[in-house]
Protein backbone atom coordinates (compact mmCIF):
# COMPACT_ATOMS: atom_id res chain seq x y z
CA UNK A 1 0.00 0.00 0.00
CA UNK A 2 2.97 2.23 0.72
CA UNK A 3 4.64 1.76 -2.51
CA UNK A 4 1.08 2.31 -4.29
CA UNK A 5 0.61 5.97 -1.90
CA UNK A 6 4.50 6.59 -3.26
CA UNK A 7 3.86 6.20 -6.74
CA UNK A 8 1.06 8.33 -6.78
CA UNK A 9 2.63 10.81 -5.03
CA UNK A 10 5.67 10.55 -7.99
CA UNK A 11 2.76 10.49 -11.04
CA UNK A 12 1.75 13.79 -9.27
CA UNK A 13 4.51 15.28 -8.69
CA UNK A 14 5.72 14.53 -12.43
CA UNK A 15 2.69 15.63 -13.91
CA UNK A 16 2.44 18.88 -12.18
CA UNK A 17 6.04 19.57 -13.57
CA UNK A 18 5.34 18.46 -17.41
CA UNK A 19 2.18 20.26 -17.15
CA UNK A 20 3.46 23.48 -15.38
CA UNK A 21 2.48 26.97 -16.90
CA UNK A 22 5.32 28.04 -17.75
CA UNK A 23 5.32 25.50 -20.35
CA UNK A 24 1.83 26.57 -21.77
CA UNK A 25 2.59 29.37 -24.32
CA UNK A 26 4.92 27.25 -25.98
CA UNK A 27 2.74 24.31 -25.88
CA UNK A 28 0.30 25.43 -27.34
CA UNK A 29 2.11 27.74 -30.13
CA UNK A 30 3.47 24.73 -30.69
CA UNK A 31 0.42 22.67 -31.50
CA UNK A 32 -0.90 25.95 -33.45
CA UNK A 33 2.09 25.93 -36.05
CA UNK A 34 1.70 22.00 -36.58
CA UNK A 35 -1.81 21.31 -36.19
CA UNK A 36 -4.00 24.49 -37.33
CA UNK A 37 -1.66 25.33 -40.39
CA UNK A 38 -4.63 27.52 -41.70
CA UNK A 39 -3.91 30.24 -38.93
CA UNK A 40 -0.29 31.24 -40.61
CA UNK A 41 -1.35 31.12 -44.22
CA UNK A 42 0.89 33.37 -46.28
CA UNK A 43 3.56 33.06 -43.28
CA UNK A 44 6.42 31.25 -44.31
CA UNK A 45 7.39 27.78 -42.09
CA UNK A 46 10.55 29.56 -41.18
CA UNK A 47 9.23 32.27 -39.43
CA UNK A 48 6.49 29.89 -37.72
CA UNK A 49 9.45 28.42 -36.52
CA UNK A 50 11.42 30.69 -35.17
CA UNK A 51 8.21 32.35 -33.73
CA UNK A 52 8.04 28.95 -31.75
CA UNK A 53 11.64 29.57 -30.39
CA UNK A 54 11.60 32.95 -29.66
CA UNK A 55 8.35 32.44 -27.87
CA UNK A 56 9.84 29.44 -25.79
CA UNK A 57 13.07 31.30 -24.78
CA UNK A 58 11.14 34.00 -23.51
CA UNK A 59 8.44 32.56 -21.63
CA UNK A 60 10.66 29.39 -19.69
CA UNK A 61 14.22 30.69 -20.06
CA UNK A 62 13.73 33.90 -18.46
CA UNK A 63 10.74 33.17 -15.77
CA UNK A 64 12.67 29.99 -14.75
CA UNK A 65 15.99 32.19 -14.47
CA UNK A 66 14.02 34.39 -12.20
CA UNK A 67 13.20 31.61 -10.18
CA UNK A 68 16.29 30.38 -9.53
CA UNK A 69 18.13 33.56 -9.04
CA UNK A 70 15.65 34.30 -6.49
CA UNK A 71 16.40 31.19 -4.49
CA UNK A 72 20.14 31.52 -4.86
CA UNK A 73 19.99 34.74 -3.21
CA UNK A 74 17.85 33.29 -0.57
CA UNK A 75 15.05 35.84 -1.68
CA UNK A 76 12.57 32.97 -2.03
CA UNK A 77 12.95 29.41 0.12
CA UNK A 78 12.25 27.09 -3.17
CA UNK A 79 11.73 27.25 -6.63
CA UNK A 80 8.31 25.64 -5.81
CA UNK A 81 6.95 29.09 -4.24
CA UNK A 82 4.78 27.41 -1.29
CA UNK A 83 4.19 30.60 0.20
CA UNK A 84 2.04 33.75 -1.43
CA UNK A 85 4.71 36.03 -0.95
CA UNK A 86 7.41 33.97 -2.52
CA UNK A 87 5.60 34.73 -5.52
CA UNK A 88 5.74 38.39 -5.91
CA UNK A 89 8.83 38.92 -7.52
CA UNK A 90 8.78 35.85 -9.98
CA UNK A 91 4.78 36.67 -11.30
CA UNK A 92 5.81 40.72 -11.67
CA UNK A 93 8.79 39.20 -13.85
CA UNK A 94 6.86 37.13 -15.74
CA UNK A 95 4.21 39.37 -16.66
CA UNK A 96 7.20 41.80 -17.99
CA UNK A 97 7.78 39.01 -20.49
CA UNK A 98 4.77 38.18 -21.15
CA UNK A 99 3.62 41.73 -21.74
CA UNK A 100 6.71 41.70 -23.90
CA UNK A 101 6.02 38.97 -25.84
CA UNK A 102 2.61 39.82 -26.72
CA UNK A 103 3.52 43.30 -27.99
CA UNK A 104 6.68 41.82 -29.90
CA UNK A 105 3.72 39.89 -31.87
CA UNK A 106 1.56 42.35 -31.83
CA UNK A 107 3.51 45.70 -33.41
CA UNK A 108 6.44 43.79 -35.04
CA UNK A 109 5.31 40.48 -36.20
CA UNK A 110 1.67 41.55 -36.73
CA UNK A 111 0.47 37.79 -36.09
CA UNK A 112 -2.70 36.40 -37.21
CA UNK A 113 -5.60 37.91 -34.67
CA UNK A 114 -5.51 34.23 -32.54
CA UNK A 115 -1.92 34.14 -31.64
CA UNK A 116 -2.46 38.15 -30.38
CA UNK A 117 -5.46 37.26 -28.40
CA UNK A 118 -3.88 34.13 -26.88
CA UNK A 119 -0.24 35.88 -25.97
CA UNK A 120 -2.60 39.46 -24.47
CA UNK A 121 -4.53 36.31 -22.70
CA UNK A 122 -1.39 34.78 -21.17
CA UNK A 123 -0.25 37.96 -20.00
CA UNK A 124 -3.49 38.86 -18.27
CA UNK A 125 -3.80 35.53 -16.77
CA UNK A 126 -0.30 36.43 -14.71
CA UNK A 127 -1.51 39.83 -14.04
CA UNK A 128 -4.94 38.36 -12.62
CA UNK A 129 -2.98 35.71 -10.84
CA UNK A 130 -0.69 38.56 -9.41
CA UNK A 131 -3.61 40.40 -7.98
CA UNK A 132 -5.21 37.08 -6.61
CA UNK A 133 -2.11 36.14 -4.75
CA UNK A 134 -2.24 39.30 -2.98
CA UNK A 135 -5.00 37.83 -1.07
CA UNK A 136 -4.92 34.50 -1.38
CA UNK A 137 -2.60 31.40 -2.68
CA UNK A 138 -4.29 31.28 -6.33
CA UNK A 139 -3.68 27.85 -8.14
CA UNK A 140 -1.05 29.07 -11.27
CA UNK A 141 -1.23 25.65 -12.53
CA UNK A 142 -5.14 26.05 -12.43
CA UNK A 143 -5.46 29.33 -13.77
CA UNK A 144 -2.71 28.74 -16.72
CA UNK A 145 -5.07 25.18 -18.07
CA UNK A 146 -8.42 27.68 -17.64
CA UNK A 147 -6.52 29.96 -19.85
CA UNK A 148 -5.94 27.22 -22.67
CA UNK A 149 -9.42 26.24 -22.27
CA UNK A 150 -11.14 29.04 -22.70
CA UNK A 151 -8.77 29.80 -25.66
CA UNK A 152 -9.41 26.58 -27.84
CA UNK A 153 -12.93 26.95 -26.69
CA UNK A 154 -12.99 30.51 -28.73
CA UNK A 155 -10.78 28.08 -31.50
CA UNK A 156 -13.74 25.82 -31.54
CA UNK A 157 -16.48 28.49 -31.76
CA UNK A 158 -14.65 29.97 -34.46
CA UNK A 159 -14.44 27.18 -37.10
CA UNK A 160 -10.81 26.56 -36.47
CA UNK A 161 -9.53 23.33 -38.12
CA UNK A 162 -8.40 20.97 -35.52
CA UNK A 163 -9.60 22.88 -32.99
CA UNK A 164 -11.94 20.52 -31.07
CA UNK A 165 -8.72 17.81 -30.30
CA UNK A 166 -7.43 20.97 -28.06
CA UNK A 167 -9.96 21.53 -26.40
CA UNK A 168 -10.77 18.06 -25.26
CA UNK A 169 -7.04 17.48 -24.41
CA UNK A 170 -7.11 20.73 -22.76
CA UNK A 171 -10.06 20.10 -20.37
CA UNK A 172 -8.49 16.49 -19.30
CA UNK A 173 -5.26 17.74 -18.89
CA UNK A 174 -6.37 20.98 -17.11
CA UNK A 175 -8.88 18.30 -14.71
CA UNK A 176 -5.93 15.74 -14.55
CA UNK A 177 -3.58 18.63 -13.32
CA UNK A 178 -6.65 20.26 -10.80
CA UNK A 179 -6.99 16.77 -9.09
CA UNK A 180 -3.16 16.48 -8.39
CA UNK A 181 -2.61 19.64 -7.21
CA UNK A 182 -5.34 18.52 -4.30
CA UNK A 183 -4.42 15.06 -4.32
CA UNK A 184 -0.96 16.71 -2.92
CA UNK A 185 -2.73 18.89 -1.16
CA UNK A 186 -0.71 22.10 -2.75
CA UNK A 187 -4.41 23.67 -2.60
CA UNK A 188 -7.93 23.72 -1.82
CA UNK A 189 -10.80 23.44 -4.33
CA UNK A 190 -11.46 26.89 -3.82
CA UNK A 191 -7.88 28.09 -5.00
CA UNK A 192 -8.30 25.43 -8.04
CA UNK A 193 -11.31 26.62 -8.87
CA UNK A 194 -11.02 30.47 -8.94
CA UNK A 195 -7.86 29.66 -10.82
CA UNK A 196 -9.54 28.00 -13.01
CA UNK A 197 -12.23 31.20 -13.80
CA UNK A 198 -8.95 33.95 -13.54
CA UNK A 199 -7.37 32.43 -16.41
CA UNK A 200 -10.43 31.39 -18.45
CA UNK A 201 -11.70 35.32 -17.74
CA UNK A 202 -9.05 36.64 -18.71
CA UNK A 203 -8.30 35.10 -22.05
CA UNK A 204 -12.38 36.01 -22.98
CA UNK A 205 -11.21 39.31 -22.18
CA UNK A 206 -8.32 38.74 -23.85
CA UNK A 207 -10.12 37.71 -27.32
CA UNK A 208 -12.90 40.74 -27.05
CA UNK A 209 -9.81 43.30 -27.01
CA UNK A 210 -8.54 41.88 -29.93
CA UNK A 211 -10.84 41.23 -32.20
CA UNK A 212 -12.87 44.73 -31.53
CA UNK A 213 -10.14 47.12 -31.04
CA UNK A 214 -7.68 45.99 -33.56
CA UNK A 215 -9.91 43.69 -36.55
Amino acid sequence: MQKKSSLAIALAKLSAFVFHPVFLPSLVFAYLIYFCPGLFFGIPDKSRNWWLVIIAYTTITFPVLVVFLLWRLKFIESMHMQNEKERYGPLIASMLFYFWIFWLFHKQFAAPELVQSFLLGVFLTSVGVFMATIFFKISMHAAGWGSVIAFAAIMFLMGVMNSLPLLVISIFIGGLVGTTRLYLKAHIPAQIYSGYIVGAFMQIISFLIIHNLFY
